[in-house]
């Protein structure tokens, strides 16, 4: 068995410890700094005396790192751009483009570099990066822009986060002009780019989103659906640059350099540019740093370099990064693919060697490295989505296979663009080479339960390590014996294929809200299998799996509070698996996806019409407000026009009253209000549906109007608007309202009881 080397590990820990400190947005002043300083040094030299050399290295690396980082930090965060953050102004800013931007609806942003800001009374001469953030029309110019080239852009500034690695965010509100091109270095990366996008035109358009997001991280066409099958199945790791894509680039290099006879130095300094092509290939980001040095560990511990060497290696690259990039410290992504190459180093050549004493080696591999992969990472997965994938492991040997030959074809594809012919054909052929890994996603995501439920939080961690440690230990005896690693196979897929549920769930329920994650999806109960639903999530998947879980087969009627995608993504699969004989909107312009659903089932289509009321079974829906947006309908711009124009309503489900008002924001809210006294419609319920996932743009008087003794935020968790804000939760409960949250607690199932209200928590 392969002896490790763990000297560094001390080292290691301390400066990943030393650099999330000193990012934290803390920074002592001198005489704090100077205790703490002296106290470290005494510290070092007292177990320096004791002969625990790597123990005291340790502690001079946690105090160095930690310094150095926090005045990096503390330079970013007040720098010559703070006079501009404090002042709410707009201002002429010269910005060079640093990577592609992309569409997170329904925003575009991208990471740039400020080298001048102009303001009516600031002028900053400074080189800090920023993250342009652009909405509507402006998203699709800033969509257009060229990385590595400079422009001017009107925007205003606000601080970044006191733990962000930019110095500040720039809401762009107009792009004025391209300043300077980019060079030719970034030329050449971005019409290799373009040209892997355009070698992908004749496929279909699965493919044509999946290759570039295996072969260089381009997710610009990946759509919510995609995104979220291979996040259920584990093959979220694919769609983003990670280590497992410059393994295969550069072993597939290395292989070509032998072969036409390349040896010794020659083939480091081939490995060395290889690597290089890949970092400006992929873009100059800190995820691809840490994929490149995370990449070259996972290459040395899959059997192309000194396996007893790389865990060593691993704690280097941690090294090198929290110094080069301290920020890394507190990336999920980092975290991840460090525990990942730590558990295929260490935990990978046991399983293989007990997997390996009843199949072939090669089996023996597929299984061990995925399975140690996943064992290693379970604890952080769990601690942010509050499930464990039950058929990650199988659907990553099943795609394994197909991820090679994709990566090189399209690779190939974009160093070919020059002759399009060729490239079309090899972007083909890399497109039906990915096809398997779509399926693969797709049909492990269609299983009743890919993933169980796991609680979240402190407890819920602890108790997933605890697990995750303890399979560590017992299936490198357990996989000795085919009998046994058969049996668990089998059990893993029983369960896949079995809906299972938390405990008790869903319970006597009358409501439910949906944890869709960002995005809205309710359920009122009208009968023993039928519920009314309002929206319908950003993608079917989530919200079909939460009528299963209810118990629902039956939706006579579906509201639509507007057509801004987090609330439509899933209509149209809704609309033709249930049929709904009714579908509520707001007025306006309707999609034509909308129209020609419902034209195939059969459902009628209308804008809600205030006052009305709608009675099936036990639930009934009362309309109280529904607005226009006009001209600014969009769903994918962050129009308020579009979120006033939300549908406003009062459900209820036996004496169960809820308060549902899409994304309606303090206008949309104050028309409701007016509506409300207008036709005499009482707003006091039980439950409010925090409007806009909860975000800072509140009535108070809306709040108060509702009277509710709970407010529930439906916000995907991570989410990048911060939903639900703090301000709105405060709010709440300024009025007296409990909270519940799907993005920590997953859906929140309620009933009116005799003893008040009874609110059930499927994450806990």
């Amino acid at each position: 068995m392969t002896r490790h080397d763990w000297r560094l590990a001390p080292a290691a820990i301390a400066s990943w410890a030393a650099a999330w400190l000193g990012t934290s947005g803390w920074f002592p002043d001198t005489a704090v700094l100077a205790g703490l300083t002296a106290f470290a040094a005494g510290l070092a030299v007292w177990l320096w005396v004791l002969r625990q050399h790597w123990l005291a290295v340790a502690v001079l690396i946690l105090m160095l790192t930690a310094i150095l980082t926090g005045w990096r930090c503390a330079a970013r965060h007040d720098s010559p751009l703070t006079d501009l953050i404090q002042r709410p102004m707009v201002a002429s800013i010269e910005v060079r483009v640093m990577t592609e931007p992309q569409r997170r609806p329904p925003v575009v942003w991208a990471r740039a570099e400020l080298q001048r800001a102009m303001g009516r009374e600031v002028t900053v001469m400074a080189r800090q990066p920023v993250v342009l953030l652009a909405s509507g029309d402006v998203a699709d110019e800033l969509l257009d822009v060229e990385p590595g080239a400079t422009y001017i852009v009107v925007a205003r500034a606000r601080a970044a986060e006191p733990t962000a690695s930019e110095a500040a965010v720039l809401s762009v509100q107009q792009i004025d002009r391209r300043v300077t091109p980019p060079n030719l270095l970034d030329q050449a990366i971005n019409s290799l780019r373009q040209g892997l996008r355009d070698a992908m035109t004749l496929s279909p358009p699965e493919h044509a989103a999946l290759v570039p997001s295996l072969v260089v991280g381009d997710t610009t066409a990946v759509d919510e659906a995609m995104t979220q099958q291979f996040k259920v199945t584990g093959l979220a790791h694919l769609m983003a640059v990670s280590g497992s894509n410059l393994v295969l680039v550069l072993g597939a290099w290395l292989a070509l350099l032998r072969r036409v006879g390349v040896r010794g130095w020659a083939i480091r300094v081939g490995a060395v540019l290889a690597v290089a092509g890949f970092v400006a290939l992929c873009g100059q980001e800190p995820s691809v740093v840490r994929a490149a040095a995370m990449g070259l560990v996972a290459l040395a511990a899959t059997g192309m370099g000194q396996a007893a060497r790389s865990l060593r290696g691993l704690f280097v690259a941690v090294l090198t990064l929290m110094w080069i990039d301290p920020w890394l410290s507190r990336s999920v992504g980092f975290a991840l693919s460090a525990a990942a190459c730590a558990g295929i180093v260490v935990l990978g050549p046991r399983l293989i060697a007990s997997l390996k004493q009843w199949a072939p080696r090669w089996i023996a591999e597929a299984l061990a490295v995925p399975l140690a992969a996943q064992l290693a990472t379970q604890p952080i997965i769990t601690s942010m989505s509050g499930q464990i994938s039950l058929v990650a492991v199988l659907a990553n040997v099943a795609a394994g296979p197909f991820v090679g030959p994709t990566t090189i074809l399209g690779l190939a594809a974009a160093l070919t663009f020059w002759a399009p012919p060729i490239s079309l054909c090899l972007g083909w052929l890399a497109g039906w080479m990915a096809q398997p890994i779509i399926w693969v996603a797709q049909a492990g995501a269609a299983m009743p339960t890919p993933a169980i439920d796991w609680p979240v939080g402190v407890i819920g961690t602890a108790l997933a390590t605890v697990a995750a440690a303890g399979a560590s230990v017992a299936l490198p005896i357990l996989l000795r014996r085919r009998v046994v690693a058969v049996t668990i196979l089998v059990a893993v897929i029983a369960l896949s294929v079995t809906r299972v549920g938390p405990l008790g769930w869903p319970g006597h329920w009358q409501a439910m809200v949906c944890d869709v994650g960002q995005g809205d999806a309710t359920l009122i109960r009208a009968g023993e299998s039928a519920a009314l639903l309002v929206d319908a999530a950003p993608d079917a998947m989530p919200v079909m799996r939460c009528l299963d879980d209810a118990g629902v087969n039956q939706v006579p009627l579906l509201v639509l509070t507007h057509f801004h995608a987090d609330h439509t993504g899933g209509a149209e699969e809704v609309i033709g698996k249930y049929r709904p004989q009714l579908v509520l909107t707001r007025e306006g312009l309707l999609p034509g996806w909308l129209l020609q659903a419902a034209q195939k089932v059969g459902s009628e289509v209308r804008a809600a019409r205030p006052g009305e009321v709608i009675s099936i079974g036990a639930a009934t829906w009362t309309t109280v407000s529904v607005g226009d947006p006009g001209a600014d309908m969009s769903e994918d711009s962050e129009s308020s026009a579009e979120n006033d124009a939300s549908v406003i309503g009062v459900a209820t489900s036996d004496q169960l009253r809820l308060l549902l008002a899409g994304d309606a924001e303090p206008a949309g809210q104050s028309a409701a209000l007016r509506g409300a006294a207008r036709l005499g419609l009482a707003l006091s319920v039980h439950m409010l549906k925090l409007p806009h996932h909860g975000s800072s743009r509140q009535d108070e008087r809306f709040f108060a109007a509702s009277a509710a003794t709970l407010a529930v935020a439906s916000a995907g968790a991570g989410n990048d608007y911060g939903h639900p804000a703090q301000s709105a939760l405060d709010l709440a409960r300024e009025h007296g309202m409990s909270i519940a949250r799907t993005d920590t607690e997953g859906a929140i199932a309620v009933e009116l009881a005799t003893d008040g209200l009874r609110v059930l928590r499927r994450g806990t």
